[in-house]
């Protein structure tokens, strides 16, 4: 009953929109050391059977935040008090980008899923690295790396050097993304010849954990 009338209500707003508010609200309810705590007593979790340690990092939970939520990494501190094992911030860029043009989340009611046409908009590694040196997280934050889109593909292996550079000794793992189809051109770099020197680049600027994104139909 409470699913239908929020859902009434949001739909009356473009679901970008309403992204944008429930984690404002999200970051409010999480926004003082005291509610994260009372948080965490309730939803984070406790048992030692739901903790793991893969790649030398260790996830108190096997249920994580992907990327795409929490793209500037601006809820940092909030995934782990809200019960998640780790979270995922970006596709962070090197540069800072607008991403497409709206409209570009669309809702499949039917489906109850979402279309998403983003196009990688953040605010940049600089930034994003700003709010690493300032995180109080309690679980692990991986950052998600993509391409920026003016990039030129031959120029790839810098942009990507660059956002580790910047990103990857303040995260606990670093994923490579090739593989959204927002952005053009991005998934050809899923080709051993490309992928292998911008992997060379990533894992000379950090010791982390290093993963790959590539695309379901590769």
């Amino acid at each position: 009953m409470m699913y239908r009338a929020l859902r009434w209500v949001f739909f009356l707003v473009s679901p970008e929109r309403i992204h944008t508010w429930v984690f404002a609200l999200l970051r409010v309810a999480t926004g003082l050391a005291v509610s994260r705590r009372l948080l965490a007593k309730w939803l984070a979790p406790s048992d030692p059977v739901l903790e793991t340690t893969v790649f030398g990092v260790t996830f108190p939970g096997p249920v994580g935040l992907a990327a795409g939520f929490d793209k500037n990494g601006s809820g940092i501190n909030a995934w782990g008090p809200l019960g998640f094992g780790y979270a995922e911030v970006g596709t962070v860029t090197a540069q800072a980008q607008p991403g497409n043009p709206a409209p570009r989340l669309f809702r499949l009611p039917e489906d109850r899923a979402l279309l998403n046409r983003m196009g990688f908009n953040n605010h940049g590694a600089g930034e994003l690295a700003i709010k690493l040196t300032r995180s109080q997280s309690t679980v692990p934050i991986g950052v998600n790396i993509g391409k920026t889109k003016v990039t030129p593909p031959e120029h790839a292996v810098d942009d990507y050097a660059e956002s580790t550079r910047l990103c990857g000794p303040l995260a606990d793992f670093v994923v490579v993304n090739v593989s959204s189809p927002n952005t053009p051109g991005l998934r050809d770099l899923q080709a051993v010849a490309s992928l292998r020197p911008i992997l060379a680049a990533v894992r000379a600027e950090t010791t982390k954990p290093v993963l790959v994104k590539i695309a379901p139909d590769l």
